[in-house]
């Protein structure tokens, strides 16, 4: 097991977390081994998971992955994202969750058409919010989020944010997924008011705020740097929040319509 961890995260508390459980780990992977789980994973999970997948990319407009691919690197730049994409794998679970290399695992609920339409969520507005955690998040960024703190807005919404495990930079990214998916025509203007109110009870209340000053973003900045300017000239500061937040909901409320 030692062997495939990278290198430089061998002192992580995390992996040596999984590292000192290692034995019982080994004892539940040979024990479905022996209960024929391999078999089961072959014949009757693996053949169904697939019929899914291929189904729904067999619905999609073509080259609809690499336009996003294409719309993803745009964001980026001129940061150069890695060529590898994150690696998203759809299993048999009923739920979601990111492993702290951004792979991403989650339900085949997310192939399926018409609960998208009920929920406004599907795999591929996933994929985009998956990749774009690979954007650089700078040191600097994160101490001047951590300043918001003392906004006591900001600071109640962080802290609901935080019990759903979520908080901390996701406002950055959710932003930035909610843009690229209206513009690739994934969400409508009213599934963006929608997005901003409903996801983790509406509680990243920074993520419509960069939203509508995204147009404003320099073409020669990097999404980092275009955070940083909306600190510097006192978008995100603390006792100004709330304003913001309502000034930009308002705002989008206007566009639906």
């Amino acid at each position: 097991m030692p062997d495939i961890i990278p290198v430089g995260e061998h002192n992580s508390s995390w992996i040596n977390s999984i590292l000192g459980i290692r034995p019982q780990l080994l004892y539940v992977v040979n024990s479905l081994v022996t209960a024929g789980y391999s078999d089961y994973w072959d014949t009757c999970v693996f053949p169904r998971l697939n019929d899914k997948i291929n189904s729904y990319y067999a619905d999609l407009p073509k080259h609809t992955v690499d336009k996003i691919n294409s719309e993803i690197s745009a964001f980026a730049a001129p940061e150069i994202l890695t060529e590898t994409n994150t690696n998203i794998y759809i299993l048999d679970i009923q739920n979601a969750f990111n492993l702290l290399d951004e792979t991403f695992c989650c339900t085949p609920l997310l192939l399926d058409s018409e609960l998208e339409k009920t929920y406004h969520l599907d795999f591929l507005k996933v994929y985009i919010h998956e990749n774009l955690h690979r954007l650089n998040v700078s040191n600097a960024l994160m101490e001047r989020l951590s300043d918001l703190a003392a906004d006591d807005f900001y600071k109640e919404h962080e802290e609901t944010a935080m019990s759903h495990n979520e908080g901390g930079n996701e406002a950055f990214v959710v932003a930035a997924e909610v843009f690229l998916s209206h513009k690739l025509g994934r969400r409508s203007d009213k599934d963006v008011v929608n997005e901003f109110k409903e996801y983790v009870d509406g509680s990243l209340v920074l993520a419509p705020i960069i939203y509508v000053h995204l147009e404003e973003r320099l073409p020669t900045e990097t999404y980092n740097e275009f955070l940083l300017r909306l600190f510097d000239n006192g978008t995100l500061s603390v006792g100004n929040i709330e304003t913001e937040y309502n000034a930009a909901m308002n705002l989008l409320l206007t566009r639906i319509n």
